[in-house]
């Protein structure tokens, strides 16, 4: 009676679909000819505090140095940039996903805000930006004149 052993294929072809999608990754996040289609933006969250807003935005790898705030009087453009390290050691790359490059990120904001007031602080990776709101006009109650 012959044995016969089972084989996974699909465990056994893994590799080959790593490797498949880590070059399309490659292709639509680095040629020039494809660019914005892959490109990466931070992550941001954007909390509305009554009187101001507060952006956090997700930049691993960056440092103060290289992110430019503009803030306007209803939005925030976000651009950075990170260099690819270049490591002393001499090897092949068997997975290499950690982006580099620029980016540039443009936020809108549904309230005014005051510019020259605006703060923001850089903290494990993590950028957060205190805007605060122009104060909304309360208007005036006219009383009526009667002759």
């Amino acid at each position: 009676m012959s044995s016969m052993t089972h084989r996974d294929y699909w465990k056994e072809m893994n590799p080959m679909r790593e490797t498949v999608n880590s070059f399309f990754d490659e292709i639509f996040t680095r040629l020039p000819g494809f660019s914005g289609l892959g490109e990466w933006k931070p992550s941001i969250d954007l909390i509305d505090k009554d009187t101001d807003y507060v952006l956090m935005a997700d930049l691993p790898g960056y440092t103060p140095e290289n992110i430019k705030i503009s803030v306007q009087e209803n939005s925030v453009h976000l651009k950075g940039k990170v260099q690819e390290e270049k490591d002393a050691t001499q090897g092949d790359f068997q997975v290499k996903e950690r982006s580099f490059g620029t980016f540039s990120r443009s936020i809108p904001l549904a309230a005014q805000i005051k510019t020259e007031e605006a703060r923001a602080k850089f903290q494990n990776g993590v950028l957060e930006i205190t805007l605060p709101k122009v104060e909304a006009p309360t208007g005036h109650i006219l009383d009526i004149e009667t002759e």
